[in-house]
């Protein structure tokens, strides 16, 4: 009636003959949308707003002649049905396409139950997760892994191990950041993942308890919830452990003549026990300030003992070498944030102040012992310990099309590190203690 266009109309696409969405975007305030990287072929549009008639458009077709196709103007007519109340109920979608990022809502998703994070990355679009939990962003692994938006000393030693340690029942929902903003560090060119976890704000006490068992790895985890007034107390352990894993090896060389020339056989034994947890205090002073902190710890332990045996067969004669290693990788470390937030009274304005304190342990020790041959044993033992203080502030102010953003941040960080490793039987220390400012 009017031909105003209608912001944030939503827009849903699906294969023509087909009651099912596979994509969809929202109008912007001049009415426009766009979807992209759609194949050539039939689909249909299904275009809704609050007041308005749902408008379906029924042959859409693109074309690998003409991929891109304008649909013009389309016209939406009010509904006129007078109503007494209107109640709106709804769920989030599981997947949902923000201005800068894809949400994930992984609480929506009752197939991750049971699993850890790399389960629930699994399960993300635009993310690829390998046999080993090596995490990539359209193909690459630089990328940046946040925990509620703040860095994690967990993360910065193997990612693929410290997301083993969250259980899933504990993520919300896992942000992709494609396009991050100034207010994030220049880590993770590709992208930015950020992982959200469960926080209640039912008023009382509530908590859940989960877990899942395996032929090759378990899970389990708790959480605990009160909320009285103005203050929020929650807490929460997940653990993860697999079964010991038995890996055998058999090598055999011939010559041309069918005669041995080496002969090897191995096996090894592997086991992974982790776990993390964490404890948090927020208080709303009044509308406009509040307050929170929290402390998350972690630790993680990968076992690894083998044995190799080796024959080499020259000349007529043959050589015996075998060997058994013992491997043992050790990762712990906690964060603390404390954060405090003032809200103006213009809605979008906001102040905060953060501080955190990072502390992590990475301790690698390998025994390797050799019976025959004329290799010598060796030792190692890697120890390294990190600690950073990290401070940041960080201010919002929206204007009509546009919000400007800026912010300090200041790093102490120190590196301490005892390496190895140590050949014949004696050992060799190095030792280096750096200090960090940004």
């Amino acid at each position: 009636l009017t031909q105003k266009p209608v912001d944030y109309a939503t827009v849903s696409m699906g294969r023509a003959g087909s009651t099912k969405n596979t994509n969809g975007a929202l109008s912007d305030e001049k009415g426009s949308f766009k979807i992209e990287n759609i194949a050539p072929g039939s689909y249909r549009l299904t275009i809704s707003f609050l007041g308005y008639q749902t408008k379906t458009l029924t042959m859409v077709k693109t074309t690998p002649q003409k991929p891109d196709l304008n649909l013009g103007v389309i016209l939406l007519s009010p509904n006129l049905k007078s109503l007494n109340e209107v109640v709106v109920t709804g769920e989030a979608a599981v997947v949902e396409n923000k201005i800068d990022r894809l949400v994930y809502n992984a609480e929506r998703d009752v197939t991750v139950g049971g699993g850890n994070a790399t389960d629930v990355l699994r399960k993300v679009p635009l993310l690829s997760v390998d046999i080993d939990g090596n995490v990539s962003l359209r193909g690459s692994q630089n990328i940046l892994v946040l925990i509620n938006g703040k860095p994690s000393g967990s993360m910065a030693n193997n990612i693929a191990d410290a997301l083993k340690m969250i259980p899933a029942d504990q993520i919300k929902n896992v942000e992709v950041i494609t396009s991050p903003s100034a207010k994030y560090d220049a880590e993770g060119t590709s992208g930015i993942i950020n992982i959200i976890t469960k926080k209640r704000n039912a008023e009382g006490v509530n908590g859940t308890v989960g877990g899942g068992l395996g032929i090759r790895q378990n899970n389990g985890n708790a959480n605990l919830n009160i909320k009285k007034g103005r203050l929020g107390l929650t807490g929460n352990i997940g653990g993860n452990g697999s079964w010991p894993q038995t890996t055998g090896v058999a090598v055999n060389r011939t010559d041309a003549t069918g005669n041995p020339t080496f002969i090897q056989q191995s096996t090894s034994e592997t086991y992974r026990l982790g776990y993390r947890g964490s404890v948090g205090l927020d208080y709303d002073i009044n509308n406009s300030n509040s307050v929170s902190s929290n402390l998350t710890f972690n630790e993680m332990k990968n076992k690894f003992d083998g044995d190799v045996f080796s024959t080499i067969y020259a000349n007529g004669s043959s050589i015996a070498a075998n060997s058994n290693t013992d491997r043992t990788m050790r990762m712990n470390g906690f964060d603390w944030n404390t954060d405090y937030t003032h809200k103006f009274k213009k809605s979008g304005q906001e102040i905060s102040f953060a501080g955190q304190l990072t502390q992590n342990k990475n301790i690698q020790d390998y025994t390797t012992l050799y019976t025959g041959g004329f290799r010598p044993n060796e030792i190692g033992n890697n120890d390294a310990k990190n600690q950073e203080l990290t401070f940041q502030t960080d201010y919002a102010q929206p204007f009509k099309k546009l919000t400007f953003e800026t912010g300090l941040k200041a790093i102490i960080a120190v590196h301490n590190t005892v390496l190895g490793p140590a050949l014949g039987g004696t050992r060799m220390w190095a030792y280096n203690n750096e200090v960090d400012a940004l």
